[in-house]
């Protein structure tokens, strides 16, 4: 009789260990429902008429961050009761069923946005949510997230100063590219 529960137990402890040891991943998708329960509006870029202005809500105000020398305007940026930020990012554009990820300039936004709030409000947002109209990504605030938007800056700053760029165009890259078919001399 021991014998039989031997082999379960191991099974139960092996998956424990994968789910516990698995690499956290920084997307979670298809949420059913937009809104975030029990927080209120932080930030907002739409700029309200002044009979609909909310107290402590920032309206249409962009955002700097000295400390990266960017700025931007996120959709919202939300406040959870516990003091946690979460800004979010509504695209007007879908993404098609097959898409396991979000565009990689919508996600690099998102991340530009976590820097920025990080240092204007003094708070290090644990996530994020870019909303397409069929599918909302919740995107986590990882250390590889940054270190890829920190490098992004990098690059444009180069070829800002250089004013040349390294292209490596591919159908993947391009095909939601906004310089597809007109300025770019690899897809036109």
């Amino acid at each position: 009789m021991d014998n039989i529960y031997i082999p379960m137990l191991l099974a139960f402890f092996f998956i424990i260990a994968i789910l516990l040891l698995r690499p956290r991943q920084a997307i979670i998708m298809k949420k059913s429902r937009i809104g975030i329960t029990g927080c209120s509006i932080l930030y907002t870029d739409q700029k309200e008429e002044k009979a609909n202005k909310k107290e402590n809500v920032v309206y249409g105000k962009i955002l700097y961050s000295p400390k990266y020398n960017i700025q931007g305007k996120p959709d919202y940026v939300f406040k959870k009761w516990s003091g946690q930020l979460i800004p979010m990012e509504l695209k007007s554009g879908s993404i098609s069923d097959n898409e396991m990820m979000p565009h990689a300039g919508d996600l690099m936004q998102l991340a530009a946005y976590f820097l920025i709030i990080e240092d204007v409000y003094g708070v290090r947002p644990k996530q994020g949510r870019l909303v397409y109209k069929n599918k909302m990504f919740i995107i986590r605030n990882t250390k590889h997230i940054r270190r890829q938007v920190e490098a992004t800056i990098d690059d444009m700053r180069r070829m800002l100063e250089s004013e040349q760029g390294v292209c490596e165009p591919s159908f993947v890259k391009c095909r939601y590219c906004m310089c597809r078919g007109t300025v770019c001399q690899y897809c036109k």
